[in-house]
Order: C-alpha cells, then sequence, then structure tokens
C-alpha cells in the first residue's frame, strides 16, 4: 500500500454532452494530476458528484483511474459511501480488488442510525477489503460528528488508517493532538480555506476540490509547509486563495467550478449532473480573472 500522505485531489467526474461518464477523460485527469506532482487522487467523492451516479458507473471511475496510476507512486483512494451497508461493502470489495490503496466512506447518514450501528457499518467495510479504510468525517454534511477521542481510539484499534476531517480547525487540532503524530492514523483536512492552517498543525495531508484547480501550487505549498518555510508557502496560498474560495460563492458549487476551470484548461469534463446548476455566465468571468492570478503564481 502507497504511503498516504501529502495533496490528495478530490477529482470531479468528467462527463460527456449526453451525461454519460467520460473514461479517457477520467484517465487523461489522472495522468495530468500525477503530472502535476500530486500524492494521491480520491475518485468518486462529493467533488465527483458520487451522489448523482449508480454503482456500475463508480466502478468504471475507480477502475479507470487504478489502472492509470499504477504504476506509478500516486495512491488512488475510492470513495465508496452509498445509503446502505450492502453496496458500500461491494464498493469497497471492488475497489481493493482492482487495486486501489484506500477507500474512504462517510458515516451512514441518511435514516437515524446509532453509534454502534454506524461501527458495525465499517467494520463490515474493513473486513471486505484490502484497501485501507480513511473515514470521511464532515459533521457539517451529515450532522454526524465524533469527538477526536473516538476517532483515534478507532485508529489505534486499526479500524481507520486516516480520516478527512472536514470540520473546523479547532476540531482538527485536537485531532492532531491527540493522536500525537500516531503513524498509524493519518491526518487530514478537507477545507481549502483551512489547508495552510491543517499543514501548520501537523496533518499528513490534505484532500480537497481546489487542487483540481491549481494543483501544482498546492504541491508547492505542501512541500514548503514540510520543510518549515511557512512564509513563502503563505505567499503562494494568499495568491490562490482567492479562486479556492470563490467555488462556493455566489451559488457557485465545487463540481461545477472545477469543471469550469478544468475546462479553461484544456480537460473538458462536462458540465455537473442535474440538479447541481453550471456556473453562471457572471460567475465564468470571475472565475476566468481568478484563475489566470493564480496560475500566474511564482512557485
Amino acid at each position: 500500500m502507497k504511503e498516504f500522505k501529502g495533496v490528495v485531489v478530490a477529482m470531479v467526474t468528467p462527463f460527456h454532452e449526453d451525461g454519460s461518464v467520460n473514461e479517457e477523460m477520467v484517465r487523461m485527469l489522472t495522468r495530468h494530476f500525477i503530472d502535476q506532482g500530486v500524492h494521491g487522487i480520491l475518485v468518486s467523492g462529493g467533488t465527483g458528484e458520487f451522489t448523482m451516479m449508480d454503482i456500475y458507473e463508480r466502478k468504471k471511475v475507480i477502475s479507470a483511474a487504478v489502472e492509470t496510476a499504477k504504476d506509478t507512486e500516486v495512491f488512488i483512494v475510492a470513495g465508496i459511501t452509498c445509503n446502505t451497508t450492502k453496496d458500500t461493502v461491494e464498493l469497497a470489495k471492488y475497489s481493493g480488488e482492482i487495486g486501489a490503496d484506500y477507500v474512504l466512506a462517510l458515516p451512514p447518514f441518511a435514516i437515524p442510525v446509532t453509534k454502534e450501528a454506524m461501527l458495525e457499518h465499517f467494520r463490515a467495510i474493513k473486513e471486505n477489503t484490502t484497501a485501507g479504510l480513511i473515514l470521511y468525517h464532515f459533521p457539517g454534511e451529515t450532522g454526524i460528528e465524533f469527538s477526536p477521542e473516538e476517532i483515534v481510539s478507532w485508529g489505534r484499534e486499526g479500524l481507520f488508517v486516516a480520516v478527512k476531517n472536514t470540520t473546523g480547525m479547532e476540531h482538527t487540532m485536537e485531532l492532531i493532538l491527540e493522536n500525537a503524530h500516531n503513524p498509524n492514523l493519518k491526518i487530514s483536512n478537507g477545507f481549502d480555506s483551512l489547508a495552510l492552517s491543517a499543514l501548520a498543525s501537523g496533518a499528513d495531508a490534505l484532500i480537497n476540490a481546489g487542487s483540481n484547480i491549481t494543483p501544482r501550487q498546492y504541491v508547492k505549498i505542501y512541500e514548503l509547509a514540510k520543510e518549515g518555510k511557512y512564509e513563502e508557502a503563505r505567499r503562494i496560498y494568499e495568491e490562490i486563495l482567492p479562486i479556492l474560495l470563490y467555488q462556493e460563492k455566489d451559488g457557485n458549487t465545487e463540481p461545477g467550478l472545477c469543471k469550469y476551470c478544468l475546462n479553461l484548461q484544456g480537460f473538458d469534463c462536462g458540465v455537473p449532473r442535474k440538479p447541481v446548476p453550471e456556473v453562471s455566465e457572471e460567475a465564468k468571468r470571475t472565475a476566468e480573472k481568478l484563475l489566470k492570478k493564480a496560475e500566474n503564481v511564482k512557485c
């Protein structure tokens, strides 16, 4: 299993004009991000519109990414969250069998579930895959919050190998301190707005949507942070932050804005599936200006 660390792109899922999955563009994007120096790629995640795809389509996306990255140092994380344990386990098992290094899952949240039932769900995943299991902790999305102590304890018992902690910086810092840099549980933050803060606090990785747009700059920020060169890292981060923050402003969505920016960079990813909206004409004009500023940053 490749080491979980660094910049992990929460990759968009490209679609053809008729709405079908564009497998060749999945491969092209995967190669592009590998060439940009990222450490890992998450496919079939939230930015990848997993809720808009069926299991068969998600398998196609995961397979295309795994096949493309298999002879590289870049690891693939397969998003496997489904509404039922049965479907989640099916995706987890498949992902491990074809060579995905990790699988990422949210806790069940569509209907009320006890904490004991959630742990049974995660243990069923772990028992049925050879891939490392990553907890996707996103209280703002699921309404379910785990304490740092709980997450660390589950890591120590071997349930999770990492956590994507998409929540406030205070919780992430408490999680890092509670974990005491235990190498058996890697910690990442999922908010672009907290990327540099998370690295400065000792996070092992970043998993975010913004690295679709500025992967090279994100890699440089990560490298500088690991060298303790935070002033240089901050300079680059401040230059790209406007486009990162614009993903969720003025009605924009991460899939929509990421796809539009990738289209500008020569990767025809199509548009999000309905009901996720396309980027407005006004937002496109703003995004073009912000993207140009981000691409011109020296790093």
